[in-house]
Parts: C-alpha cells; structure tokens; sequence
C-alpha cells in the first residue's frame, strides 16, 4: 500500500509488537507509581485502552484497585495446597498459598479457553478470594507458564487493537500495522515480510476491484459452481437434432428429458471461471519469476542496495497487476446482462491493462538480463526501470479505479424509463430491491490504506507516457456504447 511514496502500514515482528505493548504498561506504571505487573493487569482488563484506564485511576484510584483484586488482603488466614514450603506461591495481595504445580495447572486451563472465552480478569485460587493474578506471580511459576502468558498478553493487545494490528494469516512471526493517513482509501492489500499477501479486511488474497463481499461469494459458492458445471458440460450436450440434454452413458449419447436444462448464465459463469484459472496460472509463474530473480541478483551481487531494491519493487509490480487482472475475471461476471456496454469496455481496457503489463515485463527483462550477464548495472537502467514502473502502475491505479466507481463512464441508460423493481449498484453490481436506498452489498463499506505495488510517482517523463498509453475515458468510443441520445 503507498500514498503519495509513501507506505502505510508496517511490518512488525513479535517483539516489536511486544515492546509497543510494553511501551503502553511503563507508561500507565509511571504516570500513576503502579508495578509493571499492576500496569499489565489493569490494561488486559480494560482491553488496553489507555484513555479509559486513565480516567478510572484519576477518578478513585483505591477503589479501582481494590475492584480490581489489586490491594492486600486483611485476612491472614492461611490456606496451602501442597507440600513444602519453597514450593508454595501466593499472589502479592493474599496469603493463599499453592503449589507450583496447582499454579501450573491452573494457569495452563485458563489461558488456553478461546478467545471469547478468556476471563479479562485472573483471580486467585482460593475460592471468593479477588486478588488478581498477574506477572509478578507467574514470574515464580517457570518458563512454559510464562510463555504462555505472555502469549496470551500479546493476543489480549492486538485483539484490543484489531483495527490497526492484525497477524499475518499465513506465519505466526509476523504482524501488520496500518497506519492512518488515508483513511479513505480502499485498497486492503498488504504483502507481510514473509512474502504472503491478503486483504486487510477479509484475510483472503488481495482482490481488487471486487468488493469483499464479492469476493467471498465468488470463492465459497460461485467457483465452486462453476467447477461442478464444467465438468458436467463434458458429459452433457445438445442433441443436434431435437437441441434437447443428450447425456453420455457408458460412451453413448442418449437424449434426456425436455424440461433438463441449464441457467442461461452458467455459460458465462464456466467461461469466466476459465479465464480466472488462466489468470491465476499467470499470477503464480509471475511469483516463480520474482523468486528467481531475487535468487539471480543476490548471486550477481553487483548492485547498490537502492537500486536493487527499485528493481525488486518492479518485479512485484507484475504479481500485483495479475492479481488485479485475475479478480477483473470475477467483475466482469458480476456485471448484468443489461450493462454489455460496460462488458465491452471492460474487455477493452483488460486488453490495455495486459498489453501494458506485457511491455513492463519486457523491460523487466532486458534490465535483469544486464545485470545478470554483466552487461551493465542497474544504474545504467534506472531511468527506463522508473519510467516503466511509475506508467505500468499509473495505468493498474486507473484501470482499478475506473472499475471500483462501476465504469460510471459508460452510460447504459436503455433500461432506464422501465419500471422495475430492481437496481443494479454500479460499483459492485448487485441487484438491490428497488426499496433499498443503499446498496446492501457495498454499505458495509471497510476503509483501509492503499496498496504500495500501484506506485504513484509524478516524474513528467512517466506523466507524459502515461498520457499516451491511458485511454481518454470521456472520450473513448467504448464510453459512449449502449446509451441513448
């Protein structure tokens, strides 16, 4: 994701993410004179939210401590469960005293219940006492206690911070912050460190231009459809005679009932699904060549490091754009009948965006075969890498936003003056009932950064180009196809 050159959101380790945890404990711990471990407490508590734990320490802080299990007990009655003294724990704030191995045990079951069931607050074992748990009583109970609290500390404050900090679906080593300059924007995609790349808000592989929604119902239902239907379509025909369902039993066609039939659209939905497997095939050797490639530079070793960085930046440029083509498939299939205008220049500019990306690649390689070879460094190239990096991903950024604000250049207005009681959202597609005011697809609507593969970068060189390979949208000819004057 890049806004202006720059990247929002970033990529952290587990204990980069452990240290800004911790940043937020020493902060509450020295502005109000608590431990570190009444800090903890208090946070996993509030769900780390710091204003509000703010305010309930500046309004009473006694009583909220002691809500809390926070301040020592008055009874000293003391109650052991187990054997031997140098074996025995209590929490700060009680005389309780267990066994490691009670502790262990305890410990082990309560932090392991799944999330929504986790308790926010850890209390001692002995029954009605309230004093809380936290680390400074499982800093006595070894490592794999503490492991596992501190496991669950870090869940407990990126859950608290959904909307800014998630994991990589893909590898536990990783996690993504976004930031906020852009809140508008709706391009989720992000690439972790790992080389794994998903969707902000969904999880799944970046899909743009289709909406999240689509997208799910594209994978969980239509693609599954499709592949059932295509696979039918190699036993079923039509008779040639009769044009009835001729099916194929043991290597010989026999006609079936006249009222067999299928969907007038599963055609479209079979031919759709193709090119998405076609284009899916193009996405992964376009991942082999980006591996390949940074495999090949590291040997050469030639290189500086920023240009070997703007090389690399380009060949992810060419899995991001077949991404963009691979969900284009899916658009293309969600547009109505009724909108073939907007189907025809679809086609027109799917067949820009590929013959763009085609002479990206071919740059591509002409630049990476002279620094393999030894034919000349990268710096030679720099000017022809930028120039085409900056246009190739100009005209993606044009192509997925034409398409996400539904090709509304395209007038289609042929339907217009029937009354119906439907509407088709011309970004997304869906047929809303004619009593929905918004469209029940896209109300949900998610904000999240953009993406850094679509680079906007303003040379006049890559300005000029890009004036002559981006279309004129007003005043294509496809524009104008299927309205009325």
């Amino acid at each position: 994701m890049n806004y202006n050159g720059r990247r929002l959101y970033s990529v952290h380790t587990r204990e980069e993410i452990r240290e800004k945890m911790m940043k937020e404990v020493v902060q509450i711990s020295q502005v109000f004179s608590l431990s570190l471990s009444d800090a903890t407490v208090i946070l996993v508590h509030l769900c780390w939210n710091l204003c509000k734990a703010s305010d309930r320490l500046v309004d009473d802080k006694e009583k909220f401590l002691s809500e809390l299990g926070l301040v020592g007990s008055s009874d000293e009655d003391l109650e052991v469960a187990g054997e031997g003294d140098d074996n025995l724990v209590s929490t700060p704030f009680c005389s309780h005293k267990f066994s490691r191995d009670f502790w262990r045990d305890y410990l082990s079951k309560t932090l392991k219940k799944k999330e929504d069931e986790r308790v926010l607050l850890i209390s001692c074992l002995s029954q009605d006492c309230h004093a809380s748990v936290g680390p400074a009583t499982v800093e006595k109970l070894g490592e794999p206690v503490k492991e596992m609290y501190e496991s669950y500390l870090l869940a407990s404050f990126m859950e608290s911070n959904k909307e800014t900090i998630k994991r990589c679906p893909d590898c536990e080593d990783y996690a993504i912050q976004r930031c906020h300059e852009d809140p508008s924007s709706e391009d989720s995609g992000v690439v972790c460190l790992c080389g794994h790349r998903f969707c902000w808000s969904c999880q799944v592989e970046p899909h743009r231009p289709v909406t999240c929604n689509n997208a799910s119902f594209w994978l969980n239902e239509l693609l599954y459809k499709s592949r059932n239907l295509a696979r039918i379509g190699k036993r079923i025909k039509h008779c040639p005679e009769c044009y009835r369902l001729v099916e194929n039993h043991d290597g010989v066609w026999k006609c079936t009932d006249c009222s067999v039939s299928q969907p007038s659209n599963d055609s479209a939905l079979i031919r759709h699904m193709t090119l998405w497997e076609t284009s899916d095939g193009a996405l992964q050797r376009s991942k082999w060549d980006l591996e390949a490639v940074e495999e090949k530079i590291m040997d050469a070793n030639c290189s500086r490091e920023l240009d070997v960085k703007a090389l690399r930046e380009a060949w992810m440029l060419t899995v991001q754009c077949r991404l963009v083509l691979k969900w284009s498939c899916v658009f293309g299939y969600l547009i109505s009948d009724y909108h073939s205008a907007k189907k025809q220049y679809l086609d027109y500019l799917r067949e820009k965006a590929t013959a763009n990306l085609s002479k990206h690649k071919e740059t591509l390689d002409e630049v990476t075969g002279g620094v393999i070879t030894g034919g000349g460094g990268i710096t030679a190239f720099r000017q022809k890498l930028g120039d085409t990096t900056a246009t190739t991903g100009n005209y993606f950024r044009f192509f997925v936003k034409t398409l996400e604000d539904g090709l509304c250049d395209v007038k289609v207005d042929a339907y217009e003056d029937v009354t119906t009681d439907y509407w088709f959202c011309d970004r997304c597609t869906f047929q809303n009932d004619s009593c929905d005011q918004e469209c029940r697809m896209c109300v949900f609507s998610f904000e999240s950064p953009p993406h850094v593969a679509l680079c906007n970068r303003n040379s006049s060189a890559s300005s000029s180009h890009q004036q002559q390979q981006v279309p004129n949208v007003p005043n294509n000819p496809m524009a104008s196809q299927g309205g009325t004057k």
